[in-house]
């Protein structure tokens, strides 16, 4: 029998290569996508994101500044802190949301595809159970 650890990291990087591919299409990244997703649910700034994501700041800073100069996201400067911006989604950002969930969506069917319903509801509840816990 595999490591638990190890099965689990080999199915991540699995199902985030075969999300990269189908992201490449539309010019995005994993990372970059991850931090559009992020910006759907709430607007937020590099250090927010940094936290949510897991990523360090160089990181979030690096893929924001790409998501800028694509104009999927604003960078407004806070009127209080001059060091600190708010980020959030613009029209194309809102566009490319969609068009990466629908992929992200896809893709994580086709990967799934080999799980019974009731074994893909399992697991989706192990998951969280496991995430809650990291909380």
């Amino acid at each position: 029998m595999e490591n638990l650890g190890y099965l689990l990291m080999a199915t991540a990087r699995s199902l985030k290569y075969q999300l990269q591919l189908a992201l490449t299409k539309e010019d995005l990244t994993v990372q970059q996508w991850a931090v559009l997703q992020q910006l759907k649910i709430q607007s937020s700034n590099v250090n927010q994101l940094s936290i949510a994501l897991g990523m360090d700041k160089p990181t979030v800073s690096g893929i924001v500044k790409r998501l800028v100069l694509k104009d999927c996201i604003t960078k407004l400067q806070d009127p209080n802190d001059k060091r600190l911006f708010h980020l959030s989604l613009t029209t194309q950002g809102e566009s490319r949301y969609q068009q990466a969930k629908e992929i992200s969506d896809h893709v994580l069917t086709q990967f799934m595809q080999a799980l019974a319903p009731a074994e893909e509801q399992l697991l989706r509840q192990v998951l969280q159970k496991l995430e809650e816990q990291q909380l």
